[in-house]
C-alpha cells in the first residue's frame, strides 16, 4: 500500500533518505574544488611577481609582465566554487575554470615568449609555468575522476530536481486556474447571451410547421419505396426498351421516353406530377407492355411477366390511393414552406446560428491561451509525478503518493 507524501515535504523526505549515499561523493568534490581554488591563488601569486605597475619609467619588458599581471588577475576575479554541490553546478565550474584557463595560456602565449628573452625573467616564468601547471592537473583530476565518479549520484539529485520543477508546475497551475476564474463573469455574461439566442432557435426549431414536415417527409419516403417495389421489374423493362431506343431498335415518342425515364430514375415524382388517376403514366405502360415483344428486347419469361402484372396492378388503380396522399402530402408541405418563407424563417435561423456560433468562439478566446497552457502544464505535471514516485520507489523501496 502506498504512502501519501505531500509535495512540499517531498524534497527533505527523499534527500534524508539518500544524503548517505551521497555525501562521500559530495566531500569528495568539495575536496577537490578547494584544492582547485588553492591553485588558482597560486598562480595569481606567482603573477604578482611580475607586477612592475608601481615603476615610473618601465621598460617594455616590464610593461609586457605588468599586462601578464594584471590580466590573469582579471581572468580569475570573479572565479566563484559552487555554493550547492551538484553535478550540474560543477559541470559549470568545470566549464568556467577551462575556459579561463584557455584565456590565460592564449594571453601568456603572446607575452611570455618576449621574457624568455630577458634572462631576469627566466624564474618567475618558470614558477608561473608550474603553478599553472599544478592548476590544469587539478582541473584534469576533477575532470576524469571526480566528475566522472560523481556521476554515480546523478539519479539521486535528477529525483530533487524533479520534485523542485513539479512544485514549480503546481504552483503555476494553481495561478492559471485562478486566472480562468478572473474571467468568470465574462464567461457568465456570454453564456447567458447564447442560452437566450439558443432558446430563440429553439423555439423556431420546435415550430409546429417543422414538425408537420418531418411527418410528410418519413410518409413519403415509406410512399415512395411502396412505389419503387411495385415498379421493380417494369424498371427493368423500362431500361431495356430506353436502351433499344438509343440504339434505334425500337421507336417510342419523346412523351413515352420522358415518363419512363422518370419511372426509372424516380417514380415519386413522377406520379406525384401527373393528375390524380395518372393517365399519362398508363398509357406510356401501355406502350411498353406492346413494345416489350419486339424481338430486340430480351428479357426472361418470369421477369416480363412479372412486369406485365406490375402494369396491370396500375393501370388498375392500385397505386391511386398512394398518389392521392403523396400529392396531399407534397401540396401541404410546399404551403408550409412558402409560409416560412412569408416568415423569414430560414433567414432568422440561419442569423441565430451564426450569432451563436460567433458568441461561442467569442466565449472560448477569452481563455484559450490561459487553458493551453494550463492544459500543457497537467501533461507535464501528470508525467514528471509519475516519474518521481516510480524513481522514489527504486531507489528507498517505499510506495509513495505525491500529494499537493
Amino acid at each position: 500500500m502506498s504512502q501519501d507524501l505531500p509535495l512540499e515535504e517531498a524534497y527533505d523526505w527523499f534527500n534524508s533518505r539518500v544524503s548517505s549515499s551521497m555525501s562521500s561523493y559530495r566531500n569528495s568534490a568539495a575536496k577537490q574544488l578547494r584544492s582547485i581554488k588553492d591553485k588558482v591563488e597560486e598562480v595569481k601569486s606567482a603573477a604578482h611577481r611580475f607586477d612592475y605597475s608601481d615603476i615610473k619609467d618601465p621598460d617594455v619588458y616590464q610593461n609586457y609582465a605588468t599586462t601578464i599581471f594584471t590580466n590573469i588577475n582579471e581572468i580569475f576575479e570573479d572565479l566563484e566554487t559552487p555554493e550547492q554541490i551538484t553535478y550540474k553546478n560543477l559541470e559549470d565550474f568545470l566549464s568556467n575554470i577551462q575556459s579561463k584557463i584557455n584565456s590565460c595560456m592564449n594571453m601568456l602565449s603572446k607575452y611570455l615568449s618576449w621574457l624568455k628573452r630577458d634572462r631576469s625573467y627566466k624564474d618567475k616564468v618558470k614558477s608561473l609555468d608550474r603553478s599553472l601547471t599544478r592548476l590544469k592537473e587539478d582541473v584534469h583530476i576533477f575532470e576524469t575522476k571526480t566528475l566522472v565518479s560523481y556521476s554515480e549520484i546523478v539519479k539521486f539529485e535528477r529525483v530533487l530536481e524533479d520534485i523542485e520543477r513539479l512544485k514549480q508546475l503546481v504552483e503555476r497551475q494553481n495561478e492559471l486556474e485562478e486566472e480562468i476564474e478572473s474571467y468568470a463573469d465574462d464567461v457568465e455574461k456570454i453564456t447567458n447571451e447564447i442560452n437566450e439566442n439558443q432558446s430563440a432557435l429553439d423555439e423556431f426549431e420546435n415550430h409546429p410547421g417543422f414538425i408537420q414536415l418531418e411527418k410528410n417527409r418519413k410518409e413519403l419516403e415509406r410512399i415512395e419505396i411502396t412505389i419503387s417495389n411495385r415498379l421493380s421489374e417494369i424498371k427493368k423493362l423500362s431500361s431495356k426498351v430506353l436502351k433499344a431506343v438509343d440504339n434505334k431498335k425500337v421507336d417510342l415518342n419523346d412523351y413515352d421516353k420522358e415518363v419512363l425515364k422518370s419511372l426509372t430514375k424516380d417514380p415519386l415524382t413522377a406520379f406525384v406530377k401527373e393528375p390524380e388517376g395518372y393517365r399519362g403514366i398508363k398509357s406510356s405502360l401501355n406502350v411498353l407492355k406492346k413494345v416489350s415483344t419486339e424481338p430486340s428486347i430480351q428479357m426472361k419469361k418470369e421477369k416480363l411477366q412479372r412486369a406485365y402484372e406490375n402494369i396491370e396492378e396500375i393501370l388498375n388503380d392500385e397505386l391511386l390511393e398512394l398518389q392521392k396522399t403523396a400529392q396531399f402530402i407534397v401540396k401541404q408541405s410546399e404551403a408550409i414552406d412558402y409560409k416560412f418563407q412569408e416568415m423569414q424563417l430560414d433567414v432568422k435561423m440561419k442569423k441565430l446560428r451564426e450569432l451563436i456560433d460567433n458568441l461561442k468562439i467569442d466565449r472560448n478566446r477569452i481563455t484559450l491561451s490561459i487553458r493551453r497552457e494550463k492544459n500543457e502544464v497537467e501533461e507535464e505535471i501528470q508525467s514528471l509525478n509519475k516519474s518521481i514516485e516510480e524513481n522514489i520507489n527504486e531507489f528507498t523501496n517505499r510506495s509513495i503518493k505525491l500529494v499537493y
